[in-house]
C-alpha cells in the first residue's frame, strides 16, 4: 500500500507547518535505506517513520528496527500495519525524540544505526542531541533540508559555517548522498532536501570527556555573537574564566590575530585553543 493509499484509508491529514512531508517517491525511499548498508543482523534507529515510508524498506532487510514517534495519529498507523507482519522485529515508541531514553531501550556502544527523513523545523536540535549521544551509534543517513545540510559540512569563513558545522565535523565524517526535489513529497516542501550520510567517528578520534566538554563550551561562546570577536567574548565568559590579557597571549601563542571571530577557526584550531585555554 502506497503512502498516499494509506492517507486516505486512515482520513489523515498531514501537518506541512510542522514540517511533516510524507515521502511518496518508492524509488527515493529505497535508495536512502540502501545507503545505509543494512545487514540483517543490525539495529536500526528510525526517527519520526511517519506512515512508514522507510520502515518498510528497513524492516523487509530483516534488521531490527526501533521507529520513535512523536505524532500519535502516525504512530497508530504503524502500529496496525507493520506491528502484525513483523512482530519482535520492530518496535515502536510514541514519544519525542528529544527526550528518548537510549540506555532505557537497549542501547550500547555504537550498536545503532540512524536513519530519519528529518522534520524541517526540529532538524537542528535532533542533529545536536545525536552528537550528545554519539555514542550509541555508527552511522547515519538523514534526509534534510539542503541549506541545512550545507552548514554540517561547511568550511570556516563561509557564511554556513557555525556551531552546527563544528559539532558535525568533530563527531562524524559527512558524505553526500543525493538531492531529493519537493516533487518526493506530500505536501510539496518549499525548498530542496538533500541526504546525507554521517559516520560516527570512534573514541580514538575524540577527545576525553573532559577536554570535549571544555571543547563545546568554546564554540559556544564563540558563536555565540556572531560579529564579535573571540577576545571580548572570552574575556566575558564564565565558563572560559580567563584575563582578557591571558587570553590575548594564548591567542598570540597560536598564532590567531586578536581580533580573530570564531566563524574563521576551524575544528582543529578550536581544538587547539580550547586545549591551550
Amino acid at each position: 500500500m502506497t503512502q498516499v493509499d494509506l492517507l486516505k484509508k486512515y482520513g489523515l491529514n498531514v501537518r506541512g507547518r510542522l514540517g511533516q512531508h510524507i515521502l511518496i517517491d518508492a524509488n527515493v525511499s529505497r535508495k536512502i535505506v540502501e545507503a545505509l548498508e543494512l545487514t540483517p543482523n543490525d539495529r536500526v534507529l528510525e526517527i519520526g517513520p511517519g506512515l512508514g515510508a522507510l520502515t518498510g524498506e528497513l524492516l523487509a532487510s530483516g534488521a531490527h528496527v526501533a521507529a520513535v514517534e512523536k505524532d500519535p495519529r502516525f504512530a497508530a498507523v504503524l502500529e496496525a500495519e507493520l506491528k502484525p507482519v513483523y512482530g519482535k522485529q520492530f518496535d515502536l515508541y510514541c514519544a519525542d525524540f528529544l527526550e528518548f531514553d537510549f540506555a532505557k531501550h537497549g542501547g550500547a556502544e555504537g550498536s545503532w544505526k540512524v536513519i530519519s527523513n528529518l522534520p524541517y523545523y526540529v532538524t537542528a536540535p535532533i542533529l545536536f542531541r545525536l552528537f550528545e549521544q554519539h555514542t550509541f551509534f555508527s552511522r547515519a543517513v538523514l534526509m534534510m533540508q539542503r541549506e541545512v545540510a550545507r552548514r554540517l559540512a561547511a568550511k570556516p569563513g563561509t557564511k554556513d559555517y557555525g556551531r552546527l558545522s563544528v559539532g558535525c565535523q568533530y563527531y562524524t565524517r559527512i558524505h553526500p548522498v543525493r538531492d531529493v526535489p519537493p516533487s518526493c513529497f506530500t505536501p510539496r516542501p518549499q525548498v530542496d532536501s538533500s541526504v546525507v550520510e554521517l559516520i560516527f567517528k570512534p573514541a580514538a578520534e575524540r577527545l576525553p570527556p573532559d577536554q570535549e566538554a571544555r571543547l563545546f563550551n568554546l564554540v559556544r561562546t564563540a558563536f555565540s555573537q556572531r560579529r564579535k570577536t573571540l577576545l571580548p567574548l572570552l574575556a566575558g565568559s564564565p565558563e572560559i574564566s580567563k584575563t582578557r590579557e591571558a587570553i590575548r597571549e594564548v591567542l598570540e601563542r597560536l598564532h590567531l590575530p586578536s581580533k580573530v571571530r570564531g566563524e574563521t577557526l576551524s575544528l582543529d584550531q578550536f581544538i587547539a585553543l580550547s586545549q591551550a585555554l
